[in-house]
């Protein structure tokens, strides 16, 4: 029905964004990833859209790019996989590492989102590697740990701590002290290490 959204960031939290088009304020359900990606409030934005329709709800989600919301719709095909989980698995990884991490059969990876436990991680293997085989932009060896900046890191382990509940300044907090201990970890090492320091 919407493809998509233009108008004057008015509102934007962690899940959630309000954007004014014409005077009429959307509320639009957003992952953290697609957050994280916005400018400052009263800048203009533009996303694109899909909408839930229920019989008792009409919800608007929002993504920065056409990936994001292309792996939002296979999640939510998946059995067992609302919009909500959709968003938190969104939250958790960027579209290029969830993608990669099916891709390469890590369940452990997938594990560390929160609300996916084992068997959720190995129905989105089996029902998603062929589907979203297209939207891999990274090789395997591009998208290690080893070859990414440690800027990227920090952000997805403050993403996934914010997605486990922790308010943005702890998580960010926690993060910090683990960069100035000088070690280069893993993002999830770096979890590990932020949650026993929270």
């Amino acid at each position: 029905m919407f493809d998509f959204i233009r108008g004057k960031l008015v509102s934007k939290m962690a899940a959630e964004v309000v954007v004014d088009v014409r005077g009429i304020g959307y509320l639009l359900r957003v992952s953290m990833s697609t957050s994280e990606q916005l400018p400052e409030e009263e800048n203009e934005v533009t996303l694109k859209t899909w909408l839930h329709v229920r019989e008792d709800i009409f919800q608007l989600y929002g993504f920065a790019n056409e990936d994001e919301r292309t792996v939002f719709k296979a999640l939510i095909a998946i059995s067992g996989v609302g919009p909500k989980l959709a968003q938190t698995i969104l939250s958790g990884l960027s579209t290029d590492r969830l993608v990669t991490a099916i891709q390469n059969r890590d369940e452990a990876t997938l594990n560390s989102i929160s609300g996916v436990g084992k068997k959720t991680a190995q129905r989105l293997i089996v029902e998603l590697k062929d589907k979203l085989a297209p939207l891999q932009t990274l090789s395997a060896e591009s998208a290690t740990d080893e070859t990414m900046t440690p800027d990227s890191l920090e952000r997805e382990a403050l993403m996934a701590l914010m997605s486990l509940g922790y308010s943005r300044q702890k998580a960010e907090k926690a993060v910090l002290k683990i960069r100035k201990s000088g070690k280069v970890l893993s993002s999830e090492e770096m979890i590990k290490k932020a949650l026993q320091t929270i």
